[in-house]
This record gives structure tokens, C-alpha cells and sequence, in this order.
């Protein structure tokens, strides 16, 4: 997926086997995942180092059943907040620390956000706003699939409702 020389090629491999080493798993599991991010658009360098960030998450966090699911959840996050490849690891802190400190898992908290994330930027809430609603609300409803569909259309019907507002003169200023 990716137009590399073959010298570009032999050095991905070496690193892959040590980042593979390094972080429990295999090349070819470093290779599949740093794949997945190049299909869409990322360079080498970038794909590599959101593949990390992916494995790292799959690691740590709770109920991940996959290195393409941990992808999923970064990428989603990313593109919903309009996030660069250099932050992929800084989201999957975010989640591991909001996952080890409160009652929601960290794959609970990429799975609400790959439900939500666009919405609740396109609502003007930032990442970690967006964190904190998420965990919040999951405290009562203990179910995070609920809890990103729930704020996704409240996002939406608020954004919604501001429109008509506006549309009928009224202040939306606070």
C-alpha cells in the first residue's frame, strides 16, 4: 500500500522487529497494523508510529480484541477531532488513564468515541471534554456503545435547535 524503495522496505523490517520485541507481539502483526493506517493516507513514518500507538492499546486496554480494533478507535478519535498522526499516542493515554481511574473501560472509551467523536467536535466540545461526558454518563448507564449513540444525537439535536434559533432572531450568546 505504500511506494517505498527496497532499502525503505528492509529498515521497516528491522524496526518492526524491534518495536514487535519491544512490545510483545510479531512483525507481522507490527506490519498488518502499520498497513492498516497506510491505506489510509498516512506516510511510512506516520503509519508506523499510529501502529505503535494501536499495539500499545490493544495491550493496555481492557476487552480489545484486536490490533484493527484499537485502530479503529484511534483513527476515528483522530479524524473526528481533527487530529494528527504525532497524536496517536497522547489519545491512547487518555483513555488508559481515564480506564484506570473510573468505571468505564479504556476500549469503552474508544468505542463511545467512534460513535461520537465527529459530533461532539462539530459540537465545539474538545477531546477531553468529550472523555469526561463519555465517562460521566457511563456511570449511570454502565454501557459505552449507549453513551456515544445517546451524545451523538443530543450533539446533533443541540446543534440542530441553535440552527432554528438563530433562524428565528433569538440570542444564543451563553
Amino acid at each position: 500500500v505504500t511506494d517505498e524503495t527496497e532499502e525503505e522496505y528492509d529498515q521497516f523490517l528491522k524496526t518492526a522487529a524491534k518495536t514487535g520485541e519491544r512490545l510483545g507481539t510479531t512483525i507481522s502483526a507490527v506490519t498488518e497494523a502499520t498497513a492498516t493506517f497506510a491505506k489510509l493516507g498516512y506516510t511510512m513514518v506516520q503509519a508506523t508510529e499510529m501502529a505503535e500507538a494501536a499495539i500499545v492499546y490493544k495491550n493496555v486496554g481492557d476487552n480489545i480484541a484486536s490490533t484493527g480494533d484499537a485502530a479503529d478507535s484511534i483513527i476515528s478519535t483522530m479524524k473526528g477531532f481533527g487530529l494528527e498522526a504525532t497524536e496517536s499516542m497522547a489519545i491512547v493515554d487518555k483513555f488508559n488513564e481515564v480506564g484506570n481511574r473510573f468505571a468505564i473501560t479504556s476500549q469503552g472509551i474508544g468505542e463511545a468515541l467512534r460513535l461520537s467523536a465527529s459530533a461532539l467536535n462539530e459540537g465545539k466540545n474538545s477531546l477531553d471534554e468529550s472523555i469526561a461526558l463519555i465517562t460521566a454518563a457511563n456511570e449511570v448507564v454502565n454501557d459505552p456503545s449507549s453513551v456515544g449513540t445517546a451524545l451523538k444525537t443530543l450533539t446533533l439535536r443541540l446543534r440542530g435547535s441553535k440552527t432554528e434559533l438563530e433562524e428565528a432572531g433569538l440570542d444564543i450568546e451563553d
